[in-house]
């Protein structure tokens, strides 16, 4: 192969590269809003299982933020406000809600799993064209590769 088409290849699978380590970028962030949304539908889900235990009148802890804690009693739980999405919350009684964030976090590790394998995926690819292209940058500088 000719000096500059090696040259011409080689900024070309250095551009590759480029554009895959910005999507690599891209799904490792989505992945992080997705364990993110995944232990929020978690703790909710464990949450409402709890509360189908109790009964009303029974006294609980509420959390507030920063690890702080509020005494209260079980109020009606006969339905429970869901939020739905676009600050929009809904009443549903707690096997309903229960059920929809199942759902949902099923949903959730659904979408998790396709953008971990599509980040291995990207790695792999990544690997193969550092691979290459450290070869060309041998070839160009006239050293044999692995020497």
């Amino acid at each position: 192969m000719a000096a500059a088409s090696q040259e011409e290849h080689f900024r070309k699978l250095a551009y590759e590269l480029q554009m895959m380590q910005g999507t690599a970028e891209t799904l490792q962030q989505r992945l992080g809003v997705l364990q993110n949304a995944a232990a929020d539908l978690g703790v909710a889900k464990k949450s409402i299982e709890s509360l189908k235990e109790g009964k009303e009148g029974d006294p609980i802890l509420v959390p507030t933020g920063g690890g702080t804690f509020v005494n209260a009693h079980l109020g009606d739980l006969s339905s429970i406000l869901v939020n739905i999405g676009a600050d929009v919350s809904i009443e549903m009684g707690l096997d309903e809600a229960d059920q929809d964030l199942s759902g949902r976090l099923e949903e959730v590790e659904k979408a998790s799993q396709s953008a971990q394998e599509q980040l291995q995926q990207i790695l792999g690819q990544m690997e193969i064209h550092r691979d290459a292209l450290n070869r060309l940058s041998a070839s160009l500088q006239g050293v044999e590769p692995g020497v």
